[in-house]
C-alpha cells in the first residue's frame, strides 16, 4: 500500500469513526447487556444488591405456557397486520408512483405522513373514539340502518388500530421501490402483449422487493413487539408477549426474567425475517428476478 492509499483511507477512517461509535453505543451495546441480564437473579435497578447469575430465567421461560401462547398470538397478529398492510400498500404506492401527476405527488406523500406529526398516544385515544359505543363510525353505521357491535377492547380492535399506526411505513417503502422502475419498462410489457398481472409479477414485484423487504422489517418487527395498544384497545384478552414483557419491568420489577423473554423475542424475530428474505428471494428468482 502506497503513501497515496494510506492518506485516502484516514480521512475516510476518521468521517465513518462517529457513526461506528454510534452503531456500537445504541444497538450491540444494549443488546449484550439484553444477553447478560438474562443470567441475573436480581434488578440492579431497583435498590437490590449485586445480582448473582442463574440460568432461572431461561427455565422458567421455557416451561411458562402463557409466554409461549402469547408470543404465537403476536406472531399471528403481526402477520396478519404486515398482510393487510401490504395488500392496502400497493395500490396507495403505485397510485401515486405512476397515476399522480409528479407535480402532485408531495401533496399526497403528505397525507400519507400526516400522522407521524401528532403522538402515537393520541392517534390510539383517536381510534378509540371512533370504535366506541357511541363513537363515530358506530353512530354512522346506524344511521344507515346498519346494527353493528364495539370493535372496541377486542382484537380486531388491535389489529385495525396496529394497522392504521404502521401502513404509512409500508407505502412510503413500496413507494421508494416503485417510483424507481421506468415507465418504458411497463409500457414495453404491455405493448408486447403481457397483461397487466404478468407485467406485475414479471417487472413491478420482482423490482420493488427491496421496499417490500424494508416494509415489513419496518412493519411485522414492531407489531410483534407492541404492548401499548393491546393494553388500551385490546381488552383484557388483548395482551401480546410485548405486554408480558412490559410487565417484568414495569410491574414485576423482574429484570432478569423480562431481558431472557426479550432476547428469545429477538432470535425469533430474527429467523422469521431471514426465513422471509430466503423466501423472497427464491420467488423473485423463479419469476425472473435477481436480490438485490
Amino acid at each position: 500500500m502506497n503513501n497515496r492509499q494510506k492518506k485516502n483511507i484516514q480521512p475516510t477512517a476518521l468521517w465513518t469513526a462517529p457513526s461506528i461509535v454510534m452503531l456500537l453505543c445504541l444497538t450491540v451495546i444494549p443488546l449484550l447487556m439484553l444477553l447478560v441480564f438474562s443470567f441475573m437473579n436480581h434488578n440492579i435497578f431497583a435498590g437490590q444488591p449485586w445480582p448473582g447469575w442463574t440460568f432461572d430465567n431461561i427455565t422458567r421461560m421455557v416451561q411458562s405456557d402463557t409466554f409461549w401462547r402469547l408470543l404465537g398470538k403476536s406472531l399471528l397478529i403481526a402477520g396478519v397486520v404486515t398482510l393487510i398492510c401490504i395488500l392496502a400498500a400497493y395500490p396507495a404506492a403505485w397510485a401515486i408512483a405512476k397515476v399522480v401527476k409528479p407535480q402532485n405527488r408531495s401533496i399526497f406523500m403528505m397525507v400519507v405522513i400526516l400522522p407521524f406529526f401528532t403522538s402515537q398516544l393520541l392517534l390510539i385515544y383517536a381510534m378509540m373514539n371512533l370504535l366506541q359505543s357511541g363513537g363515530l363510525l358506530l353512530t354512522m353505521l346506524e344511521a344507515l340502518g346498519i346494527q353493528a357491535e364495539t370493535l372496541l377492547y377486542t382484537n380486531k380492535a388491535t389489529v385495525l388500530v396496529l394497522t392504521y399506526e404502521y401502513l404509512p411505513y409500508m407505502i412510503l417503502c413500496l413507494y421508494s421501490s416503485l417510483e424507481g422502475i421506468g415507465d418504458n419498462l411497463i409500457q414495453a410489457s404491455l405493448t408486447l402483449g403481457a397483461s397487466k398481472w404478468k407485467t406485475f409479477t414479471n417487472i413491478v414485484f420482482p423490482m420493488s422487493v427491496p421496499g417490500l423487504l424494508s416494509g415489513i422489517l419496518l412493519v411485522f418487527v414492531p407489531v410483534a413487539g407492541s404492548f401499548m395498544e393491546p393494553g388500551l384497545v385490546g381488552g383484557a384478552n388483548g395482551a401480546m408477549v410485548g405486554s408480558m414483557i412490559d410487565t417484568q419491568y414495569s410491574g414485576s420489577l423482574n429484570m432478569g426474567y423480562g431481558a431472557a423473554l426479550s432476547c428469545t423475542l429477538l432470535i425469533v424475530l430474527s429467523i422469521i425475517m431471514g426465513l422471509t428474505r430466503l423466501a423472497t428471494a427464491r420467488a423473485q428468482r423463479s419469476i425472473g428476478g435477481d436480490m438485490e
